[in-house]
């Protein structure tokens, strides 16, 4: 069998926010550098050793100490565990998004539809206005459902870097018609994100983008037929 390898793809340091381009089912993992790093979502949990091996890469693993999952879907969180442990870090998630994760609810997570079991795990609520600061630069928690309930965007106002989750994509947006999705809600988090004169996008799949991010939240709201 040929081997799946991960590839930083690294982008302005300043910026401090770092991709690892999602393989196969796995989301994007980003991690945000700094004297605090975090990292936000954790991708299936299929390559997570090669996945420990990139983050090792960036930054001292021993630094990690927090966790940030955009939702609930299992290509997201199914890693989390395994980084908890591993990193001795503390995860984090919207309230509205926290239970089927602790109740290990194969069905709200998705984690069923591959077969896989989703055992529970200890994460920590988080909420709209909350803030994640890496020492260099402060994310704060945006609350954006539509993809699920507890769906967050984490936006720095400084550099414009916003980590959109499944939101929307680059060229594309998030799905409504999955347990917890409603079309409504994500039209008005998609004229949320708009307002917050976003520049970078660094969605949950595919490539980002640097620089027009409005652009792609425009785009998505064409794709809804919004705009």
């Amino acid at each position: 069998m040929k081997e799946i390898k991960y590839c930083i793809k690294l982008q302005n340091l300043e910026m401090s926010v770092h991709c690892l381009p999602g393989v196969g089912l796995d989301s994007n993992i980003y991690v945000v550098t700094g004297n605090d790093p975090f990292i936000v979502d954790t991708g299936t949990g299929i390559h997570i050793r090669q996945v420990i091996d990139q983050i090792s890469r960036v930054i001292s693993l021993e630094k990690v100490g927090r966790i940030v999952l955009t939702h609930r879907h299992y290509d997201h969180i199914g890693g989390a565990r395994f980084l908890m442990k591993e990193l001795g870090a503390k995860v984090y998630i919207h309230d509205l998004d926290a239970p089927p994760l602790r109740e290990g609810d194969g069905w709200a997570t998705l984690s069923e539809l591959g077969g896989i079991k989703t055992e529970p795990i200890d994460v920590k609520s988080i909420r709209e206005g909350d803030v994640f600061s890496s020492g260099d630069h402060e994310f704060r928690v945006y609350h954006t459902p539509g993809h699920t309930a507890g769906s967050i965007v984490l936006f720095d106002d400084m550099t414009g870097s916003l980590i959109c989750g499944d939101t929307v994509f680059v060229g594309s947006v998030g799905r409504w018609d999955l347990p917890s999705g409603n079309y409504d809600e994500l039209v008005k988090s998609l004229h949320r994100l708009l307002s917050l004169d976003a520049v970078n996008l660094y969605p949950g799949h595919g490539p980002f983008s640097l620089g027009d991010a409005k652009h792609q939240i425009l785009n998505a709201l064409r794709c809804l037929g919004e705009v």
